[in-house]
């Protein structure tokens, strides 16, 4: 049976664009042109309609539709939804009014089985989910304290960082910078505090300096911030693979090796990992795990008399070494973060 991988070939196109249209994913952006292609194509190799199959749903919240951190995860929840013989439809939904009543009128008509959520996600969200008994689990944390009955599965970022920064530590470096996002979102929060841990229990001081935050989470405006502060430091540790490669760009623009200057390592796993020059070094959840969210959601489906909260932590995390991290060196190791800006 031909696949939507074989037919994002076929035509030259991205996986995900022949996702949206084969599962006419509602408020997609495809044109209208590349619809019709995509379908002509699906016919002519033969796909099968997944019309009348059984749907689940993933929805991501007030995050870019093209974010590649959540099109991984799209795919790899997608694979997993069709061992169960279900399709994927794919929403992006943001915190207005409107797109949240769309979403809200797809619940009320019963044609989902259940939803993947993920994103920014925040109260008036899981109110929505949480009020309709409809099945659904959160992949990832909300912004806050929100947790409680809460039907989630996320990542122990803290841990993540802590074996990151760890490995780091062992390496030789002692001057370890983190690249993260903002303090308020609890991911950022609980990265934090592994980093700091992984630093107390090596018996390494932290130069809180060292400590880079963007809101917008711009590995490259951090990395040029650094430079134009004169900070010295042998590593870095990114909150995600988005950061760091921002980070990886700016220090290749400004003669900066990676990873003989400067290492870098990184949270997840996206397409930037492998299109990255050289592969970035990461620490992600392995394909496996996440393949957990969707048999926990047909679990719901199928005991739907089950009031429970389901509430997982995945602590085990693989790493991709890529080729962003090195042995610490003293000679010269912090070549452009401490350069002369005259």
């Amino acid at each position: 049976m031909v696949t939507k991988k074989e037919i994002a070939e076929y035509l030259g196109i991205s996986r995900t664009s022949v996702s949206l249209v084969l599962n006419n994913s509602p408020g997609h952006n495809i044109s209208i042109e590349t619809s019709k292609k995509i379908l002509q194509a699906a016919k002519d190799l033969g796909y099968r309609d997944i019309e009348f199959s059984p749907k689940l749903c993933y929805v991501l919240y007030d995050r870019d539709a093209n974010d590649p951190r959540y099109m991984a995860d799209l795919h790899t929840i997608e694979s997993a939804a069709s061992q169960y013989n279900y399709g994927l439809i794919f929403m992006n939904i943001t915190p207005d009014g409107e797109s949240l009543n769309k979403l809200q009128k797809i619940i009320e008509n019963q044609e989902i089985d259940g939803f993947v959520i993920s994103g920014d996600v925040d109260g008036k969200l899981l109110n929505i989910f949480q009020q309709s008994n409809v099945p659904y689990i959160l992949y990832g944390k909300p912004l806050y304290e929100i947790e409680k009955n809460c039907n989630h599965i996320a990542n122990d970022d803290r841990k993540l960082a802590y074996d990151a920064v760890s490995n780091l530590l062992d390496m030789g470096h002692t001057r370890i910078a983190l690249f993260m996002g903002s303090l308020d979102y609890l991911i950022h929060q609980r990265t934090l505090e592994g980093y700091l841990e992984a630093h107390k229990n090596k018996g390494v001081e932290v130069d809180k300096s060292l400590i880079q935050i963007s809101n917008d989470e711009n590995g490259f405006e951090i990395c040029k911030r650094a430079r134009m502060l004169r900070l010295h430091y042998s590593a870095a540790f990114c909150a995600n693979t988005v950061i760091q490669f921002g980070a990886l760009q700016y220090l290749q623009s400004t003669g900066i090796a990676v990873p003989a200057d400067i290492s870098l390592v990184g949270s997840g796993f996206s397409e930037l990992v492998k299109l990255s020059i050289p592969p970035l070094t990461t620490y992600y959840v392995s394909n496996t795990e996440k393949e957990r969210i969707v048999s926990l959601l047909i679990e719901q489906i199928n005991n739907k008399t089950s009031n429970e909260p389901i509430s997982v932590y995945i602590t085990d995390f693989e790493c991709f070494e890529g080729g962003t991290i090195a042995p610490y060196k003293s000679v010269d190791h912090q070549k452009g973060a401490v350069a002369d800006q005259s």
